[in-house]
């Protein structure tokens, strides 16, 4: 038993040794401690010298940098620097916020540059702080009931311009009220509605009843209002007249209004080359009503030669139209 152990021991030194003598061409398998490790080179000893002025004798001097893919493009713009362009609208409101008191016949209303979803709430705190008594309203519909010493009924809609509302008053017999009723409320009106931030999101519909819409007849430009011919007639032929539109013809009969564009609307050199056939013609454009299903649709008839656009002369009446 003592040989055993004793060949024993010498079998495993032997093992040892071998394993700590194998020739350096292989990689070794140690044990734990079992061999001395070899120094090895410093592996950042090659960057020693990293830093020094690279020596180009004037090779690259004669290279032209240049960028393939810039960023921001450098291709010309046809959008001028902080202009951006916005699509044209149609009767659209100057963002005055100015209140007035109009009147057709014996018909007032107020007109107030806000939509209707921000006038309801007005018209709601006007009626608290007189003291009225609220018997009905309908956000949806834009009508109120109210009561003090009389009954009167108030309709919210829609105005002519995009961002514009109309204020009727009515008795009990359905007959608009006296001027100081209306007085009153846009007085009101115009001293709350700079910087009032209400919105009421139930008469939120009301903003899209608009009373004016492009449409296309005979495929010309027109512009269909959801008014009568009388209140129609009587808008475009004010926003005319407060224009300054030179007037040839105005027949209500007939409903058409005819118009020449002077000098400073038409443009110099326009007036240069086509005064001769402008002489021959008294109009330019024709403006020219006609009604459909309680509707009224205005046409722009051009007359001359005149490079002045439909666009151009819409927009010279909508700064005027209310």
């Amino acid at each position: 038993m003592k040989h055993l152990k004793f060949y024993s021991t010498i079998l495993i030194s032997v093992f040892v040794l071998q394993n700590c003598t194998i020739p350096e061409s292989r990689k070794p398998y140690c044990p734990e401690r079992g061999c001395p490790l070899e120094k090895r080179e410093n592996p950042n000893k090659r960057y020693e010298n990293e830093g020094s002025e690279l020596v180009t004798n004037g090779e690259f001097e004669s290279l032209e940098v240049i960028d393939e893919f810039p960023y921001p493009p450098k291709t010309p713009s046809f959008i001028k620097e902080g202009e951006i362009p916005r699509p044209k609208k149609i009767f659209s409101s100057q963002g005055s916020e100015s209140v007035e008191v109009r009147r057709l016949g014996e018909i007032y209303w107020i007109y107030v540059e806000a939509l209707p979803s921000k006038s309801w709430p007005l018209l709601k705190d006007f009626l608290a702080f007189e003291k009225y008594e609220l018997t009905d309203d309908d956000p949806e519909a834009g009508k109120i009931t109210a009561e003090k010493t009389n009954k009167i009924f108030l309709n919210l809609e829609h105005g002519i311009k995009n961002n514009s509302s109309e204020i009727y008053l009515f008795d009990e017999d359905n007959t608009s009220l006296e001027l100081a009723y209306f007085e009153d409320l846009a007085s009101y009106i115009s001293e709350n509605l700079p910087g009032y931030e209400g919105n009421s999101i139930a008469a939120q519909g009301l903003n899209l009843n608009k009373k004016a819409r492009i449409v296309y007849v005979k495929k010309e430009i027109g512009i269909e209002f959801k008014l009568s011919f009388e209140r129609t007639w009587s808008a475009i032929s004010r926003a005319v007249d407060k224009a300054g539109l030179k007037v040839v013809d105005r027949n209500r009969e007939l409903k058409y209004i005819q118009i020449k564009l002077d000098e400073e609307e038409r443009g110099f050199l326009e007036n240069l080359f086509n005064r001769s056939n402008n002489e021959s013609s008294e109009s330019d454009y024709e403006l020219v009503f006609s009604e459909s299903e309680g509707n009224t649709i205005l046409e722009f008839k051009k007359l001359s030669n005149t490079e002045f656009s439909v666009d151009e002369l819409v927009d010279i009446i909508n700064e005027s139209l209310s």
